[in-house]
């Protein structure tokens, strides 16, 4: 089973960066604190550790070859070959921060090519049918 979370440290994201009036406001709106206490919350209940790493540089370097450059998209395109998306680059990124290896090149047969698509959830109510007993009439 899952033994640790690991959750990317993102104290001061808001502080010191104008990004733009539009981004700045979707920023601030963000509840990634609330998020972040939530998954501690229900992993401490289940007795899943959660750790929180520091994500500098870490959706700017490559996992396969260690190259660092800064994306200018949405998708990470390094000089070696590997393409994916900028917030999957940060997440390998962010468990090889854990195990020890950030920055140090992958076997390429270990990263990911392409992202899984998302899971849909739904929250599914059983109905609950209650028969009403009537008391039995005495005569």
């Amino acid at each position: 089973g899952i033994r640790t979370i690991v959750l990317g440290d993102l104290t001061g994201i808001r502080k010191h960066i104008d990004y733009g009036k539009k981004t700045n406001q979707k920023l601030h709106q963000w509840a990634f604190g609330k998020i972040a206490e939530l998954i501690t919350y229900k992993a401490k209940a289940l007795g899943i550790k959660v750790k929180v790493i520091d994500e500098s540089y870490t959706s700017q370097t490559c996992p396969k070859c260690g190259n660092r450059k800064k994306p200018n998209t949405r998708n990470y395109t390094c000089e070696c070959g590997f393409k994916y998306h900028r917030d999957g680059v940060g997440a390998i990124n962010i468990r090889q921060k854990y195990l020890g290896h950030f920055g140090v090149p992958v076997v390429a047969e270990k990263v990911p090519d392409r992202m899984t698509p998302p899971l849909g959830f739904r929250l599914i109510v059983p109905k609950v049918h209650v028969a009403l007993a009537h008391p039995k009439e005495c005569s």
